[in-house]
């Protein structure tokens, strides 16, 4: 029997796989707490960090304003955590940032202006 997905819980997910780059992931977690649209969740796959990257996500955890879901796996290679990051999404829109990309404050709010007026029967021919 096929595994189900759990309901749509945000409009995005803003999803991250990371390994050992602690000293970069402050860029993203500043740009997402700066975003005007926070329906929005971010989730961090980590690639078997050797770094301080869990205790920073998590103390990171404790003070947001917006959810954050964090993984650990043993390390095996990015495009390994990004397919498991990818399984856990949870959400219509899904915006991968690198663990040292950020964002502008109205990027989320942009993307969304952009995607409500398409046809819903359109959306499955999108992506980008």
């Amino acid at each position: 029997m096929a595994e189900q997905k759990e309901p749509v819980r945000y409009t995005f997910t803003i999803f991250t796989p990371t390994f050992n780059r602690a000293h970069t992931l402050q860029r993203v977690y500043t740009s997402l707490a700066r975003q005007t649209f926070r329906d929005f969740e971010w989730l961090v796959m980590d690639d078997g960090s050797t770094d301080n990257t869990s205790q920073l996500i998590e103390a990171w955890k404790a003070e947001s304003s917006f959810p954050i879901r964090y993984y650990k796996q043993e390390n095996m290679g990015k495009h390994v955590a990004f397919n498991r990051g990818v399984e856990r999404a949870e959400v219509e829109l899904l915006l991968v940032l690198d663990s040292d990309d950020e964002c502008v404050p109205h990027a989320l709010e942009q993307l969304k202006h952009n995607w409500d007026p398409i046809d819903t029967h359109l959306r499955a021919g999108f992506s980008g």
